[in-house]
């Protein structure tokens, strides 16, 4: 027969490693620009654990999604003139196999057909009239509102898109994004605030990741002696009902 104690405690231990293994890819991304810092949602193992051990049905503490912590990063300053920065709201839109992707991770730069393809990827860029291409030799601006200039005339606008309800976007690699759902929706902004010759660094705080990593340590720790008690006390109990019974 199962022990639903040990079962759940075993889970309880597994959701905290999950935990340790987003807050290690945060940590490997911190440097990343546009990367967005992951966290894993887990129920709470304490409640779980004490509805087993008081014999209620429970379910064991799982690991059921990721969230992904939207806060923008600081913008820096490169002064190359294919990196943009958004100082609001939006996503920047790329062209992947699976389809249209979004990202704050600005790093462009052109291929050898003058198409604005991003540096993570090498994913094509959307201006509102379709995939940006520059000319050979042409000198490229960026205005706040998203207008590409190539040689001081607008040509198209770069595709800045925003979700119209939170959670609407599942990670593919932590800095680009796409649609969770066929029904999920993206309306494109307006007024995007570009800021050309800058990029959004990660919004990572590596200092807050370190003492999360040694809290989550601890948190192990202490369910592992929380397991191990609770078996004792359970054990205890029956062994004290046997000896009644004599």
């Amino acid at each position: 027969m199962t022990d639903r104690i040990l079962e759940i405690g075993e889970a309880g231990l597994e959701t905290t490693d999950q935990k340790v293994r987003k807050l290690v890819d945060n940590l490997v991304n911190a440097q990343v620009p546009g990367y967005k810092k992951s966290e894993a949602v887990v129920r709470g193992f304490p409640l779980e654990l004490e509805e087993a051990t008081k014999k209620y049905t429970a379910s064991k503490p799982l690991v059921e999604d990721s969230y992904y912590n939207q806060t923008q990063g600081t913008l820096v300053k490169t002064d190359n003139n294919l990196d943009l920065a958004l100082a609001a709201d939006g996503y920047f839109v790329l062209s992947g196999p699976w389809g249209e992707g979004y990202t704050r991770d600005g790093r462009f730069r052109l291929d050898n057909e003058g198409h604005l393809i991003s540096v993570s990827g090498n994913y094509p860029v959307m201006g509102k009239g379709g995939p940006v291409v520059v000319p050979a030799g042409a000198n490229v601006e960026f205005t706040q509102n998203g207008e590409i200039k190539v040689d001081g005339v607008v040509m198209d606008a770069i595709r800045v898109v925003k979700p119209e309800q939170n959670g609407a976007l599942e990670s593919l690699n932590g800095s680009i994004f796409k649609k969770k759902g066929a029904l999920d929706n993206l309306v494109d902004v307006e007024n995007p605030r570009v800021l050309q010759g800058y990029v959004e660094s990660s919004n990572v705080n590596v200092i807050d990741q370190m003492m999360e990593m040694i809290y989550l340590e601890r948190q192990y720790n202490l369910n592992a002696k929380y397991i191990i008690n609770a078996r004792e006390q359970t054990l205890s109990k029956a062994m004290d009902l046997g000896r009644a019974t004599q």
